[in-house]
């Protein structure tokens, strides 16, 4: 399959080249590696409930609800911006560099809001713990990047899986060994740790050296571990590259507040055990929700691609068998758990969890509509107009936050799931509706900003 080692310019060894794997294969590999980690992820849930009790599930998932925002706007989108880097605008230097000093930031402030909080010792702490972990998860998550680029979704999957596995064992090793959920979750920014050491990044060095996108490959120095990754300082291309990717990553951080701020109204208003209980029948949903992003995210470098070459006809067809692949997904998901749901939640949490299927019901139908706005999320980002997305992403917020408060009140946890729907269901219309705008038009708009600089981006 590769080719023939050869000689670099300077007389050294030049590695196989990586060459990408097909799309079918890209989806399969993705697709195995979030059903593994979602499986491990629900694994947690219920290690929580059976080993510590429904309110630590609820002071865990506030945890993460704080800090995953924070985080995901530190993000950038950088995964996107670097996966739909046709034209490669920026080396993979300036995206590292960007992604530790921004990761970095993110861990501090969330420090703060551990500190200053008026939470619990313990939930601090485990607020702190998380921080920790996120540190890393972001770092891997730039070199994720990479391998959707180079369309090896495998490398991502198996770093996935890597990860999910031993969180939940080391979760699991923690609350046995000490009873205590603290301990417990130390496992966490460990697992991220030891994934990035020890898989990311070595995988990641040898994909760049040997991919012949890299253009100064010939002078690598295989005495360096690292080589090409080693991050660039360069302030010029650090503040043009964040200007380029803020409006995406306010809208990873917008999609990341669609699911944290029902969490943060429900334990303000319901407490933090009916919090618990929220999040652990909202699983069903979030299981599809896994599947949907790994195909998104594997089709997302062909549609850029097929964008940038002005074939409309390519990039709607892919489009479309995506959506018909969700919508399809989203209704089975639905009629399953219309089915299936009560005996599955009492199989998982218990023989009480069975009274919440009809609010299973309800969640499913909402995450139906989340999982719409991916695939048409993605599309938007293979355009790159990330503004554009952004708008979008902030009617849906808007529209959560004045429903939520209101239906909570009046309808309890089904109230919550009818917001969620109609807030998911604004942010499909806008993204549908900004798509066939451009396609429409010459290509340019907000994505046109993709453009500015790259002389310099290449000669710095």
């Amino acid at each position: 399959m590769a080719a023939p080692i050869g000689l670099r310019r300077d007389g050294g060894a030049q590695p196989k080249t990586v060459r990408p794997l097909s799309l079918r294969r890209n989806c399969s590999w993705i697709v195995t590696g979030n059903v593994v980690n979602m499986g491990c992820q629900w694994g947690r849930v219920v290690l929580l409930v059976h080993l510590a009790g429904v309110e630590k599930v609820g002071m865990v998932v506030l945890a993460f609800a704080i800090s995953t925002p924070v985080n995901v706007l530190a993000y950038l989108g950088l995964r996107g911006t670097v996966a739909t880097d046709t034209k490669e605008e920026y080396r993979f230097g300036d995206y590292l560099a960007l992604r530790l000093i921004t990761a970095t930031l993110a861990m501090l402030v969330v420090a703060a809001i551990a500190l200053a909080s008026p939470y619990e010792a313990e939930t601090a702490m485990v607020i702190l713990i998380v921080a920790a972990g996120e540190l890393f998860r972001s770092i891997s998550d730039i070199f994720h990047a990479l391998f959707q680029q180079h369309e090896r979704m495998d490398r991502m999957a198996i770093s996935i899986m890597i990860r999910g596995l031993l969180m939940l064992g080391l979760l699991a090793l923690g609350i046995c060994l000490t009873g205590s959920v603290l301990w417990g979750m130390l496992g966490f920014p460990l697992a991220m740790a030891v994934t990035f050491f020890g898989f990311d990044l070595p995988t990641g060095a040898r994909m760049v050296y040997a991919s012949p996108r890299t253009e100064t490959k010939a002078s690598y120095d295989t005495t360096r571990p690292g080589g090409e990754l080693r991050p660039r300082w360069n302030a010029r291309t650090l503040v043009r590259l964040t200007w380029l990717t803020l409006p995406l990553g306010i809208a990873m951080m917008m999609i990341s507040l669609a699911q944290s701020i029902p969490r943060y109204v429900v334990g303000h208003l319901l407490g933090l055990t009916t919090l618990g209980v929220f999040v652990m029948v909202l699983y069903l949903a979030l299981v599809g929700a896994k599947l949907v992003a790994a195909v998104s995210q594997s089709a997302g470098p062909r549609l850029a691609r097929h964008y940038a070459a002005g074939n409309s006809t390519a990039y709607c067809r892919l489009l479309g068998k995506l959506l018909a692949l969700t919508a399809a997904m989203g209704v089975a998901v639905v009629l399953g758990v219309a089915v299936f749901g009560g005996p599955i939640l009492g199989l998982l949490y218990g023989a009480e969890f069975r009274q919440y299927a009809g609010l299973a019901v309800y969640l499913m139908a909402a995450g139906t509509m989340m999982y719409l706005t991916t695939p048409l999320a993605q599309a938007v980002d293979a355009m790159r107009r990330f503004k554009t997305h952004l708008v979008m992403r902030v009617l849906g917020i808007v529209t959560l936050l004045v429903l939520l408060p209101g239906l909570i009140a009046a309808y309890g946890l089904e109230g919550a799931a009818a917001a969620m729907f109609i807030g998911y269901l604004v942010t499909i219309l806008g993204l549908a509706g900004a798509i066939l705008t451009a396609i429409r038009t010459p290509q340019g708009g907000d994505s046109a900003a993709a453009t500015v600089g790259v002389p310099a981006a290449r000669a710095a």
